[in-house]
Parts: structure tokens; C-alpha cells; sequence
């Protein structure tokens, strides 16, 4: 028998995980890197969005998600694999598996989440401007793709 908690943790970890496979979790990971979007539109979240997505992951995500981000057996990781999977998807999407996956959350408690998975992805702000929370604006602006693995501190080619 299934609880309501444990019925809620499986259906997101079927929501994001089904996400994941829809946004290219078999492709071939991008190279470029930036914090623009795809109109120019410089990447901003403040700190304070970091800090209370951050309270909101610890609360609501961590369970199963990982306090690292690291994922599970049947949860996606949140860290550098996701990255390179919605490399330069707009954040729009990624807002939208949020409140998916926790259907009741506000829109600022969603921008506060991605806000703390950018930067807890390394991610970083243009300025201290809040990440938006309309999606129409957030449609506008793409996750940056990981930078390409260096050695020596130059990049490696493929």
C-alpha cells in the first residue's frame, strides 16, 4: 500500500525521469558555455533566490534527490549529468518539470529552485537581478552547458 508521500516521491521521480529522457539524456553532451540566453539575455539570479531554493531542495528535494544532487537508483541526478543534458534548453522547461513534479510550489519558490540548481551546478549570475518567474520570460533564457573537461587548463578535444 502506498502512501501519499510515497506515491508523490514516485510520481517525480517518473515526471522528472521521463523529462530527462525527453530533454536528450542520450545525446551527445555540447560543448559551448555561456550565461545568455538565447536573445543575448544575460543569466541572473540573485542570492537570495539561491538561498531559499536551497531551504526549498534540503525540504522538499533532498530525500531523494541526494543533499549532493547525486540522484538515486529510480531519481535523476540534479548535478553534472543533468547539466549536460538540458545544456541550452530554456528555462522555461526546466520550471515546468519543477511544478510538475511538485504541482503546489509558487512560481517564486520555483525560480528560487532553479535558481539554487544553477548555481549549485556552477552556473553563474550576470548580476544579482532575481531570476524571473513567468515562464514566458524564462522561455527566453537557456541552461549554459558545462564547460568542456580541461587538463593542464586547456580544453580537450574529442
Amino acid at each position: 500500500m502506498f502512501t501519499n508521500s510515497l506515491l508523490r516521491t514516485s510520481l517525480m521521480a517518473c515526471v522528472l525521469g521521463s523529462l530527462s529522457l525527453h530533454h536528450g539524456a542520450w545525446a551527445e553532451p555540447h560543448t559551448h558555455t555561456g550565461n545568455r540566453g538565447n536573445a543575448g539575455q544575460p543569466l541572473s539570479f540573485s542570492a537570495e533566490q539561491v538561498a531559499h531554493g536551497a531551504q526549498i531542495y534540503a525540504t522538499t528535494c533532498a530525500a531523494c534527490h541526494g543533499p549532493d544532487l547525486a540522484g538515486g537508483h529510480d531519481v535523476p541526478d540534479l548535478g553534472p549529468y543533468f547539466t549536460t543534458r538540458w545544456a541550452s534548453t530554456p528555462l522555461d522547461r526546466l520550471a515546468s518539470a519543477v511544478s510538475h513534479a511538485a504541482p503546489l510550489m509558487p512560481p517564486q519558490d520555483t525560480a528560487a529552485l532553479v535558481a539554487f540548481i544553477l548555481h549549485h551546478n556552477g552556473v553563474t549570475s550576470a548580476s544579482n537581478a532575481p531570476l524571473p518567474m513567468e515562464e514566458a520570460r524564462l522561455a527566453n533564457i537557456r541552461f549554459p552547458a558545462p564547460a568542456p573537461p580541461t587538463t593542464s587548463g586547456k580544453p580537450q578535444g574529442r
